[in-house]
């Protein structure tokens, strides 16, 4: 099998050649044609076979190369067989010239050949099967039978010029036998044509990719051939007319089909596809409404003038219409980028209604965006943003608050995340700020629980200062003024004085036991079960008491064990409760102690609960109070990692 550069070389050796041929026929004595013709054709047929070079050189592999080639070297063989042929009629006629003008008649299903070699191969070969090898083969078969049938034909040796047919059918037969044979070679395109369709159905994205850049390129040859019969119908000569169409089936199309092989992502081509062909639905049906008015008001209101009013129930018509045509063709040309971004826009709106958190924005663009490692990294405000490279800018206004980072990068995918990050705005801000709340709440809470450790430290130091320190030295006084006493007259005056002071040295040592221990319960020294227990046991009200032995920290301790007791407390003074229930246990790290009791209830937060809310936040837990009226009042204590 050639390689591919040795094929294109070939063709390139058939242009050139068949290009000179063309120039001597022009330029030379026949003089075949205007001056203009050759180097305009010559022009338009140029950039497949440069296309071609530029295919084969950069993806030596590719079959596209030599098929972009051909549709150069084709047309330029037909239009060197049509200037050949045409000498026959002129005063210097080539050597066989009258068979090469009868060949001409019939030439053109030619042209088509390197237009359905591409449909076959594009973009990376012949399917697999025999049905596509046996289509490829009988395109050639297909065009020789229509080239034999319309150069054979009585109606192209109408005017004498070529003299006789070489032979004459009966009528119905020969009508029979053209019919069959156009049907035949309409098929053999309908049926490489569909292989495009069997393509797309079965192929990966890059295959699907690469024809849709196939399908927009096509898209502009019916279009502008439309607006070719336009202008000849508005009175335009045909080469004028024409030159658009050419320009599409000669320029476009190979432009198209070579990007798509080398730089299938170097623009969006579903967006693109998309957008022209809303535009085209919204302009036939635009066109169709204002004919149909021009027409009604023409035949109803015959002395009206119908093209304002047109225009206007056009305009009115085409209002509602607009967003459903161009999401409905979206879902059909670009069903990836129109889905991806309505579930995006789906999910911003459950958001906004609280149906959703913003931090799930992440895991809402991997499925949208098919990209299971992206990650959104999100930055606090005022700091310094470290955009990982390859990474997509994250924008609030001028400041970039993050990088979206893809798994797989290339120029589509990310000019699809740039799209969702757009429409992700609102949930990635969020997340963002909320983010920041959080983590400055976390900070807060470590500040209080920092500060409510060195206070308990403090308290501890204390109350070790107060035992050790002014309490041990009024005890030593009190000894020593218990010795001088003894040594004196148990009648006299100072004997009396002395076992006053005596007294209320004693009554200040009491008072500096009570006071260290309001600093600190001593009663935790022996753990918070124990301290929990002695607690009950001074409670004139029955206490039901479960309470297993744990090991907490001295913050969460002393936090529980001062709550139990105002909660005992309030029961005793207010609530007219006749027994207390306390439950205190851990799970899952966090350490949980509920207090109920069966009082009146519609209890009141006051001074007391207030301190008790703060200090079990400043350990970082959640204190709440359940008091309805009648029914009793129940507090709860969550004290999360206290274990």
């Amino acid at each position: 099998m050639l390689q591919p550069r040795r094929l294109v070389a070939a063709a390139t050796t058939v242009f050139a050649a068949a290009a000179g041929l063309r120039a001597v026929l022009a330029y030379g004595p026949a003089s075949i044609g205007s001056p203009a013709d050759w180097p305009v054709t010559t022009a338009l047929l140029l950039p497949s076979l440069l296309l071609g070079w530029l295919v084969v050189v950069r993806a030596p592999s590719s079959p596209i190369g030599p098929a972009l080639a051909l549709t150069a070297t084709t047309p330029a063989v037909v239009f060197s067989i049509e200037d050949w042929g045409a000498t026959y009629r002129t005063s210097s006629p080539w050597p066989v010239a009258r068979v090469v003008e009868v060949v001409a008649a019939g030439v053109w299903p030619w042209l088509f050949l390197g237009f359905v070699t591409l449909v076959l191969l594009f973009p990376d070969g012949l399917l697999p099967g025999r049905r596509w090898r046996v289509t490829w083969a009988l395109v050639p078969v297909a065009a020789a039978l229509v080239n034999f049938v319309v150069s054979t034909d009585p109606g192209t040796f109408a005017d004498g010029g070529l003299g006789d047919p070489p032979f004459v059918t009966p009528e119905p037969f020969h009508s029979i036998v053209i019919v069959a044979v156009f049907a035949f070679f309409v098929a053999v395109l309908l049926t490489a044509a569909s292989s495009l369709v069997v393509r797309y159905r079965h192929g990966d994205e890059l295959t699907r990719l690469r024809l849709r850049w196939l399908t927009g390129a096509a898209l502009g040859v019916p279009i502008l051939l439309a607006a070719s019969w336009l202008g000849i119908a508005l009175g335009a000569p045909a080469d004028v007319a024409y030159g658009g169409f050419l320009i599409a089936m000669l320029v476009l199309v190979p432009a198209a089909i070579a990007v798509a092989i080398l730089r299938h992502d170097l623009f969006d081509i579903d967006r693109l596809l998309g957008s022209t062909l809303s535009w085209v639905v919204t302009t036939l049906i635009s066109a169709a409404i204002f004919a149909a008015v021009v027409l009604a008001v023409g035949n109803f209101f015959p002395d009206r003038v119908g093209v304002t009013t047109a225009a206007f129930v056009t305009a009115l018509a085409l209002l509602p219409l607009q967003h459903w045509i161009h999401s409905s063709v979206g879902r059909f040309v670009d069903p990836d980028r129109t889905v991806a971004l309505a579930r995006i826009r789906a999910f911003v709106w459950r958001v906004r209604d609280g149906e959703a958190e913003p931090e799930q924005v992440e895991t809402v663009l991997r499925d949208a965006l098919d990209d299971p490692s992206l990650r959104v990294l999100l930055h606090r405000p005022g700091d310094q943003p470290e955009i990982p490279d390859g990474a997509i800018p994250l924008r609030t206004g001028d400041a970039v608050v993050g990088a979206l980072v893809l798994g797989t990068t290339s120029a589509r995918r990310i000019r699809r995340a740039r799209e969702a990050v757009v429409e992700a705005r609102l949930p990635i801000e969020v997340s963002r700020l909320r983010l920041e709340l959080r983590e400055a709440l976390a900070e807060v809470r470590a500040s209080r629980a920092r500060l409510m450790d060195e206070v308990n430290a403090e308290r501890q130091r204390l109350e070790r200062d107060l035992h050790d320190g002014a309490q041990q030295q009024l005890i030593a006084i009190g000894m020593r003024l218990r010795s001088l006493q003894y040594q004196l007259e148990p009648g006299i005056a100072a004997y009396q004085e002395i076992d006053e002071v005596v007294e209320t040295v004693e009554a200040t040592v009491a008072e500096l036991r009570q006071i260290a221990h309001g600093v600190r319960p001593s009663r935790l020294d022996d753990g918070l079960a124990v301290a929990l227990r002695r607690l009950v046991a001074d409670s004139t009200l029955p206490v039901d008491l479960v309470v297993p032995d744990l090991e907490v920290g001295e913050s969460a301790a002393t936090a529980v064990y001062f709550t139990v007791g105002e909660a005992i407390a309030n029961a005793l003074k207010h609530a007219g409760a006749t027994r207390i229930s306390i439950e205190v246990g851990i799970s899952d790290q966090v350490l949980r102690v509920v207090v109920r009791d069966d009082g009146v209830g519609g209890a009141k937060e006051g001074f007391g609960l207030t301190s008790l809310r703060d200090r079990v936040a400043s350990v970082g837990g959640e204190f709440t109070v359940e008091s309805p009226p009648g029914a009793g009042t129940a507090i709860r204590v969550e004290i999360p990692c206290a274990s």
